[in-house]
């Protein structure tokens, strides 16, 4: 009996280790959008960001964030409408 319990617990903690939230290679990314495009900024972890809109992409350092989070900064560049 304390065989089976022990298989039970032990396959019910592979099922939760197993279906975990599997990593993306490190890659963590913000979006928004402007003027009907996604625009993304994307930590590329070696302290420079990628920013992707429009089928270009610019790579900035965390200087340009100036003291922003990424989010914080991609959201600003959304925010800034200028009446098109």
């Amino acid at each position: 009996m304390k065989k089976t319990i022990f298989l039970i617990t032990l396959a019910i903690a592979l099922v939760f280790i197993g279906c975990s939230k599997d990593d993306d290679g490190g890659s963590k990314c913000d979006s928004c959008t402007l003027a009907g495009e996604k625009l993304e900024i994307c930590d590329n972890g070696d302290g420079t960001y990628d920013i992707k809109g429009g089928g270009e992409t610019e790579t900035i350092t965390e200087e340009d964030l100036d003291g922003a989070t990424p989010k914080a900064f991609i959201e600003s560049i959304c925010d800034f409408n200028i009446g098109f």
